[in-house]
C-alpha cells in the first residue's frame, strides 16, 4: 500500500496520565504515524493495544460504494494488515472484541454476512446472515418510494449495517429492504462461528425517498444517504443505542414510531435514539431529540451518563452558504433527555466523532470552515479540520486549533490507546464539483495519528 508523508500540526494543552486516552505511554511502544495515500480513514477502534481502522477509497455519485478496507495495524504504528472481502461484497463496518478477535459486517444490494478474524487477521468463520422475518415486518406506505421486501439492506444503498461488541458477542443493527430498523444479538460457539439470541425490531419500515443532486460528481458528507442510515454503540452496562434522524421528505422516522409503537412525537425535525438491553433484546425506550431546523445525524457515542449524538443543522439559509452549524445532542443512560447545543466555530461546521472526558468534558471532531450551496447540496473543496473542546452541556469551550493540509480537511474518528488518543480523517480531500470534470480528482490522503497533547480535565 502506497504510503504518503502528511504534515499536520497540534497546538494544544499538554495533559497528565489518567488511562482514558490522555497520559504519558511508555516510550517503548512506538506512537502510531500512519499515511495512507489516496484513501481515508473513516473509523478506528481500540481494545488494548490493538487497533483496527477502515481505509476508504472516495467514489463519485456514478459509481458503487463503499469502497473499504478493514486493516489491523501493526506494532510499528506505521503498516497494516489489510483484510480484502470477497469479490462483490463490501466492507461496511467492524467491531473489536476483548480479546483482540475482530468481526466484520459485509454487504451487498441486498444481502449481508458476518466474518470473524482472530487479531493476526486470519478467519474464524465467515457466514451469511440470514433473517426471514425481514420480509414480514410492519410497512407504512406514506409517499411510496422503493423497497425490496427479500432483502437485508435498503434498496437506495448498502451501507447500512452497523455493528458494536457486547464482550466476544455481537450487536447487528440493519435497515432492511422494508426499510425497517431490526437488532439483533450474536454469540459465538468455540470456533467463532455465530448463532443468533434475540431479535428485536427498533423503528418500523417506513417510505424512504432518493435525493439527487442537479449538478456535482461527488456526496462530500454523505448527506444524499443521511436519512437511509443508523447509528449505534453500546455503553458499559451493556445497554445498545441506535439512532437515526428523521428527514421531512426523505424518511418518516417520526411518523412511523409514533403510529407503530403508540408514542407521539411533536418535533419535526431532528433525531430518535432507542435503547435496548443486550441481554435479552428489551427495548428500554426511545428519545426524540428536537433539532428545530433540518439536520444530520453523523455519530452517536456511549459516555459514563449515556449517550451523545453529532452531527450538523441547517440553523439559517444564508446567502453566502455559512447557515449550517455542527450540533450536540445528550442523552442520559435512562433516556433522559439532556442540553442540545448549537456548536457555531467558523463559517459551515460538522461533527463526525465525539469522545467523553474524565470531568465530564468532551474532545469533538469534524470539519469546519467550508461553505455551501444555500438552496442546494454542493459543498466547497476549502474546508479545515476541526478539533474541539466541548463543555459538559456539549457546548463550545474551546476549537484546538487542529492545522489540515491542502483542499477538504477532516477529522472522522477518535479513540484511545496506551493512554493518548488516536486522530483520523483526511486531508487533500474533494468537494462536491472537483471530480466534475476530472474523475482522478476525487481523491484524498488519509491518516492515523497519535496525538499526546491533549486536554485531560
Amino acid at each position: 500500500m502506497l504510503r504518503a508523508a502528511i504534515c499536520l500540526a497540534l497546538a494544544l494543552l499538554v495533559g497528565c496520565g489518567n488511562g482514558d486516552g490522555t497520559g504519558p505511554k511508555d516510550p517503548s511502544i512506538k506512537p502510531v504515524d500512519l499515511a495512507v495515500a489516496g484513501q481515508t480513514v473513516t473509523k478506528a477502534r481500540t481494545a488494548g493495544s490493538a487497533v483496527v481502522l477502515l481505509e476508504q477509497r472516495l467514489t463519485s455519485i456514478f459509481e458503487d460504494g463503499p469502497q473499504r478496507t478493514l486493516a489491523i495495524l501493526q506494532s510499528d504504528g506505521q503498516t497494516v494488515h489489510p483484510y480484502m472481502p470477497p469479490p462483490g461484497w463490501s466492507v461496511v463496518d467492524f467491531a473489536v472484541h476483548p480479546s483482540g478477535d475482530i468481526s466484520a459486517i459485509l454487504t451487498t444490494a441486498r444481502e449481508v454476512r458476518i466474518v470473524r478474524l482472530d487479531p493476526n487477521g486470519s478467519i474464524r468463520s465467515d457466514q451469511p446472515f440470514l433473517d426471514p422475518a425481514a420480509a414480514t415486518d410492519p410497512f407504512f406506505n406514506y409517499a411510496g418510494g422503493i423497497k425490496d421486501d427479500g432483502a437485508l439492506q435498503p434498496a437506495l444503498m448498502h451501507d447500512a449495517a452497523r455493528l458494536a461488541p457486547l464482550g466476544e458477542s455481537l450487536a447487528v443493527v440493519l435497515r432492511t429492504g422494508r426499510n425497517a430498523i431490526v437488532a439483533y444479538r450474536l454469540d459465538p460457539d468455540i470456533s467463532g462461528a455465530y448463532r443468533p439470541s434475540w431479535r428485536t425490531l427498533v423503528e418500523p419500515g417506513t417510505s424512504i425517498l432518493g435525493e439527487g443532486i442537479t449538478s456535482g460528481s461527488f456526496d462530500v458528507f454523505g448527506q444524499l444517504e443521511n436519512h437511509l442510515r443508523i447509528y449505534v454503540d453500546v455503553d458499559t452496562s451493556g445497554t445498545l443505542a441506535v439512532s437515526v434522524v428523521n428527514a421531512p421528505m426523505l424518511n418518516f422516522t417520526f411518523r412511523g414510531h409514533a403510529e407503530f409503537f403508540g408514542e407521539a412525537i411533536a418535533a419535526s425535525m431532528g433525531a430518535l435514539l432507542t435503547r435496548v438491553a443486550s441481554a435479552d433484546g428489551r427495548r428500554l425506550g426511545s428519545t426524540v431529540i428536537d433539532t428545530h431546523d433540518l439536520a444530520e445525524l453523523h455519530g452517536v457515542r456511549a459516555t459514563p451518563r449515556g449517550f451523545v449524538l453529532v452531527g450538523r443543522v441547517l440553523s439559517e439559509v444564508r446567502s453566502d452558504g455559512t447557515g449550517w452549524n455542527a450540533f450536540t445532542a445528550l442523552v442520559g443512560s435512562d433516556g433522559t433527555p439532556g442540553p442540545y447545543s448549537v456548536v457555531d466555530v467558523d463559517r459551515g461546521d460538522v461533527l463526525f466523532d465525539v469522545a467523553a472526558l474524565p470531568s465530564g468534558r468532551y474532545l469533538a471532531l469534524g470539519t469546519t470552515g467550508y461553505v455551501q450551496n444555500p438552496t442546494g447540496a454542493s459543498i466547497s473543496e476549502a474546508a479545515q479540520p476541526l478539533l474541539a473542546l466541548l463543555n459538559a452541556d456539549g457546548s463550545l469551550a474551546q476549537n484546538l486549533g487542529y492545522i489540515g493540509g491542502a483542499r477538504h480537511n477532516q477529522l472522522t474518528t477518535i479513540a484511545p490507546l496506551n493512554g493518548h488518543w488516536l486522530l483520523g480523517g483526511m486531508i487533500n480531500g474533494p468537494g462536491t464539483h472537483s471530480g466534475d470534470a476530472q474523475r482522478e480528482l476525487i481523491v484524498a490522503d488519509g491518516f492515523l495519528r497519535e496525538a499526546s497533547n491533549l486536554p485531560a480535565e
